[in-house]
């Protein structure tokens, strides 16, 4: 691991291309020596950008001696058996959120990583977000009191594309959107969602009603400890990312947003004022830093990271839930088996 921990890229969508460049120009303790795509001009391009090796299959970079970690960011329904082959070749996992498609993958991820001994972590940088940390240490310090109710609105500004784009590939809204919101809750209140309540549709999107996804969602939850949660949520908004979060105690209040004009803001299809920021890479810039800067210390320092397999899987038990909730119209109690 001589000169910092070799990290190769398994994926190279959007996400995967930002983790394989900040990696070679940004993250402290790792650095990048492959990037890995089975579309081979997009492996070439990639690599011929950032100056290192390229692959079309994942058993190529594993069998590297200078591959001491695999950054795992493919569709997620292939998450659970490159997490697996990972473990297996004696690389350290970091995987993009969500961990896994199912529940059943996801506890098999879990099982893999207590029989490995490496380090797995999932990528859900907020928290890493300065903004979100900085509630955390405020909650955690009981400076709001005991937690009550937390509240999100969060909006994307236009549905996915592709492959994200059916729930049969990707979890759809409620795992590949909304698992963020869930692994957030779940941190700040320090606390485990226990019950589900959804009001959900497809009003936005004829691609989502089509592949049987939805795209705008109203959800009541509660936890163990007794706080209280909602959350709205929606593929498409025409002023651009929208995410804010608020945990109202018995002492007072705590909110993070979005740096926008509060004054006003308008969008619709004759026109858009928006003082806010187009869409989540650049608002977290700097946690996905810091995530990948965390796991490359995890390894070293033999620590486990700030979110692990087991955190992995408890979001994709509550989006299993979601789900649930939204088929049947009832409130949906959650039995964790980890």
């Amino acid at each position: 691991m001589a000169g910092g921990l070799g990290v190769a890229v398994v994926g190279l969508g959007r996400i995967g291309r930002l983790h394989a460049r900040l990696l070679r120009c940004c993250v402290r303790g790792a650095r990048l020596v492959a990037v890995v795509d089975a579309v081979e001009e997009l492996a070439r391009s990639v690599a011929g950008e950032l100056g290192v090796d390229w692959h079309r299959d994942l058993g190529e970079a594993l069998r590297r001696g200078d591959v001491d970690a695999v950054v795992i960011a493919t569709p997620t329904f292939l998450h659970r058996d490159m997490i697996i082959r990972s473990l297996e070749a004696g690389k350290h996992v970091f995987v993009e959120k969500p961990m896994t498609l199912t529940v059943e993958e996801a506890l098999d991820v879990v099982r893999a990583s207590e029989k490995s001994g490496l380090v797995v972590q999932v990528g859900y940088m907020r928290r890493f977000d300065p903004a979100f940390s900085r509630a955390k240490k405020e909650i955690d310090s009981g400076r709001i009191g005991e937690p009550i109710s937390y509240v999100t609105i969060v909006r994307d500004p236009e549905p996915p594309p592709g492959w994200a784009a059916d729930p049969s590939k990707s979890g759809g809204m409620f795992l590949d959107m909304l698992s963020h919101d869930f692994d957030m809750a779940r941190w700040l209140l320090s606390d485990e969602v226990t019950e589900v309540y959804v009001a959900a549709a497809s009003r936005v999107s004829e691609e989502a009603a089509r592949l049987g996804d939805v795209d705008v969602a109203n959800i009541v939850f509660k936890t163990g400890e007794g706080a209280m949660g909602i959350i709205h949520a929606a593929r498409r908004c025409p002023y651009g990312y929208d995410l804010r979060v608020e945990v109202y105690g018995s002492k007072g209040v705590v909110a993070v947003g979005d740096k926008i004009d509060n004054s006003f803001h308008l969008g619709v299809e004759s026109g858009v004022v928006y003082g806010g920021i187009a869409w989540f890479e650049k608002r977290f810039y700097d946690a996905y830093v810091a995530e990948l800067e965390h796991f490359a210390s995890a390894v070293k320092e033999g620590g486990k990271p700030l979110v692990g397999p087991v955190d992995g899987y408890r979001v994709v038990e509550i989006a299993r839930a979601l789900w649930e909730s939204h088929r049947s119209g009832r409130p949906v109690r959650i039995e964790y088996r980890v």
